[in-house]
């Protein structure tokens, strides 16, 4: 939002540096983004909420800027000039439905000529950002600028039947904006309509045959509040964002309409320099705003808050913003105005009152007490445990949408049937994902792209599928390494990932929740059919990990192999072991060696499970040494060389005790195996 100081200053005097204003107004909620100088005025763009449609013109910055400080005084436009009445006539306003405008206020003002606005007000436009086209439009949009009612402003001799009417769009009916664009209108959109035919789309934007022009002698103004809801999906339908539905999406004031209306009148007169009186004029108001007062204890905003409030300044700020007090002996009944659709609860008011009295009153204490509701929650603390086991390995995290295309839901899962949305932002964002990998390679190649070396990601997400007729939403960890894992320098050659550094880093990840992680070959259509493993954890299937698939890469642009993983988390989770105190071990350990053939057909993993169902109590851990292939070894084998250590937990093992084992171990295992000992 665009604030103009000067022109700022008509509605409060102010005696403020353009450095001091920024710091009041972010006192207030407001944060400037730029300050800047446009033709020798100085203009502030300002950060606004949400929640805070009020905010959104210069009335609403000065009404802050007076109630923060008890010396200065809003003064609005002197309206008292302008009369508004009821004309007889054969035109008319009709409202189908009122939970789609809750007020339609209009006039019809006859005998103009269109002429460029005076010097001053188109300064003041283009200091806004806004382009000057003549003084009938840009009396709209100052009016907006000024109150934040948004108008528009009908060519009357173009409106047929003698009448405006609000009502939904019929299907198959179509309209040309403004800005020439051909729109399809359906059921959900709402509609200003003549008698015959569609004129504007309600509080988004005007139709082209009914604008103003050069040859435009008589005009009806619109000043209306529409709701909001209706507002906000009819412009993302079809792409719009306007300065209108802007502060319509927010919510306007019912009550603004004829204010709004009156210094539309008023600022014509005086471009047209004379005094203009509508020739017809109705206000639709089917169901009159009515706001609940609210009951607020005098002592709540200093016990809620902490700081020593008295109640005589409470109401004292509340009155400066336009609230209406009455004194009920221990609390208030407070009206908010109308212009504060936000405000509805005690809490609200107490944020106002602390607003204004100022944040800097808030003590810095520890609260005496402990909170009786807090819990910890142990899968949250895990999850954190996980990032920054990742992170110490050299990964980046990154965080992408919960939306992507149908084709990049296609390579992960080509037979599925994602979650359309019915309203999407684009065709790129138009499904729920069902796997973090391609938002993973998305984020590789844009790495890549920019001469990354060293591209190692994961992210923890959510993603959406479908299970008969149920919708699951799962929460997975999904992890992708790309490039160098080491450059060269003096010490070391560069060295590229690969799978087993990755599957490296999974089993530290597994041993972090106290599981191990199998890895079973498997097929799946996001990995390379070469390098594709099926992860489990106790049994449990729980994810997959591997090379992606050449196509799935070739897609993305990336030249070099990709490793990545994704995991369930909530099996992960689900199946990670209890933590126990694990006294050390101060008894000394022997190793030994074992040197084998095992056949090309079997799988590591095979021999790593036969490890874990053979082993002896006194084997405390194993490690594969090297593997080797080459002239002396068959070529339907595989030399593997295994180091295994023996411990016990009570004693010093003796050479014997420790050779029987060894022996007898791997001669079962050879056994089991079909092992040849080298």
């Amino acid at each position: 939002m665009k604030i103009n100081v000067d022109y700022l200053k008509r509605f409060v005097a102010f005696d403020l540096d353009d450095a001091a204003l920024r710091d009041l107004l972010a006192g207030l909620g407001l944060e400037t983004a730029e300050t800047l100088r446009i033709g020798g005025e100085t203009v502030l763009d300002i950060e606004t909420t949400p929640n805070r449609p009020d905010w959104l013109s210069h009335y609403g910055i000065a009404r802050e800027i007076a109630a923060r400080d008890p010396r200065l005084r809003f003064v609005p436009m002197d309206l008292s000039a302008i009369k508004l009445s009821a004309a007889a006539g054969d035109f008319a306003i009709r409202i189908e439905d009122a939970s789609d405008c809750r007020r339609y206020s209009g006039c019809i003002v006859r005998d103009l000529k269109v002429k460029e606005s005076p010097p001053d007000v188109q300064q003041l436009l283009l200091s806004l950002g806004l382009r000057p086209i003549s003084d009938i439009v840009d009396v709209s949009n100052l009016v907006m600028m000024t109150c934040g009612q948004p108008l528009h402003i009908f060519d009357l001799e173009q409106l047929q039947g003698a009448q405006v009417r609000v009502r939904r769009a019929r299907k198959g009916e179509t309209l040309r904006l403004l800005d020439e664009r051909d729109v399809a209108l359906d059921g959900g959109h709402l509609l200003i309509a003549d008698a015959s035919r569609p004129l504007a789309l309600a509080g988004i934007m005007g139709g082209l045959a009914s604008g103003i022009g050069p040859a435009t002698r008589h005009i009806f103004i619109e000043s209306a509040c529409f709701d909001p809801v209706v507002i906000r999906r009819g412009a993302r339908s079809l792409g719009l964002k306007t300065d209108a539905s802007y502060r319509f999406e927010r919510g306007m004031d019912a009550e603004a309409t004829l204010p709004a209306l009156q210094m539309a009148l008023l600022l014509l007169s005086r471009s047209q320099g004379r005094a203009l009186t509508p020739s017809f004029f109705q206000d639709a108001y089917p169901r009159p705003q009515e706001r609940p007062a609210i009951r607020l204890a005098k002592d709540f905003p200093a016990r809620l808050t902490g700081m020593d409030i008295p109640a005589a300044a409470c109401a004292a700020i509340l009155d400066r913003l336009g609230f209406h007090l009455n004194d009920e002996g221990d609390h208030w009944r407070v009206t908010p105005p109308s212009h504060r659709v936000d405000a509805e609860f005690k809490e609200d008011l107490v944020e106002e009152i602390s607003r204004i009295h100022g944040y800097d009153h808030l003590q810095g204490e520890m609260p005496l007490a402990a909170n009786p509701v807090l819990r910890v929650d142990g899968a949250r603390d895990t999850v954190q445990r996980l990032k920054c086991q990742l992170t110490d390995a050299g990964f980046n995290e990154v965080i992408n949408y919960v939306f992507q295309s149908p084709e990049e839901n296609g390579m992960t899962e080509p037979q599925g049937s994602p979650l359309t949305l019915k309203n999407p932002l684009g065709r790129d964002l138009s499904v729920m994902k069902s796997s973090l990998l391609a938002g993973l390679l998305r984020n590789t190649a844009a790495n890549a792209n920019q001469g990354v070396e060293r591209v190692a990601l994961f992210e923890i997400g959510r993603v959406f599928r479908r299970q008969g007729q149920q919708l699951l939403e799962e929460q997975r960890l999904a992890a992708s390494v790309y490039g160098r894992q080491q450059k060269k320098d003096w010490r070391l050659p560069e060295q590229e990932f690969d799978f087993a550094w990755l599957q490296a880093q999974l089993a530290a990840l597994g041993r972090r929740l106290r599981l191990e992680l199998a890895f079973c070959g498997g097929t799946h259509p996001a990995f390379a059919a070469g390098c594709c493993f099926r992860v489990e954890a106790g049994g449990r299937a729980c994810g997959w990990c591997g090379e992606i698939a050449p196509a799935f890469r070739a897609a993305c642009k990336l030249e070099r192999p990709v490793f990545a993983c994704e995991l369930d988390l909530e099996t992960l989770l689900a199946c990670r072991g209890d933590g126990r105190f694990r006294a050390w071990n101060r008894f000394p350990a022997a190793r030994r060696d074992f040197t084998f053939l095992m056949a090309k057909s079997r799988r590591y993993e095979e021999l790593r499970a036969a490890i874990g169902r053979l082993r002896p109590a006194v084997l405390e851990s194993f490690e594969l040494a090297d593997v080797f292939q080459g002239p002396a070894v068959p070529e339907d084998k595989v030399s593997f060389s295994m180091s295994f250590t023996y411990r016990a937990p009570e004693r010093t093992l003796t050479g014997d005790e420790v050779n029987g084992n060894h022996a007898e171990f791997t001669g079962r295992l050879a056994a089991a195996l079909d092992l040849i000992q080298r």
